[in-house]
């Protein structure tokens, strides 16, 4: 899936977590592909499926909520890809 001219990879259930832990961007889509939240995190399992914001997504999803990754280690660079997302799409959940 493209956001923001990078490849993500999913769809992922964002209520489940994942077998190893890796630094990633995330991005919440729903079923018409509108990006719903986005974020950073160092440790995918710490952020999934527990996200603070979880409660936010249904309120503004059309149908389901899907997760998608970007995987990447660098957490300036995360910050950056997540930065330009957000003010690319400015999703209805979290912070700018």
């Amino acid at each position: 899936m493209n956001i923001g001219n990078y490849v993500f990879n999913g769809p992922y259930d964002p209520s489940k977590g994942f077998k190893n832990n890796f630094g990633a961007v995330y991005a919440i889509l729903d079923d018409y592909n509108n990006v719903i939240d986005v974020g950073e995190t160092g440790n995918i399992n710490d952020r999934f499926p527990n996200h603070d914001r979880k409660d936010c997504w249904p309120k503004h999803a059309h149908g389901n909520t899907q997760l998608f990754i970007l995987l990447d280690s660098n957490i300036d660079k995360r910050l950056q890809i997540e930065s330009g997302i957000r003010n690319q799409y400015n999703p209805p959940c979290g912070e700018r």
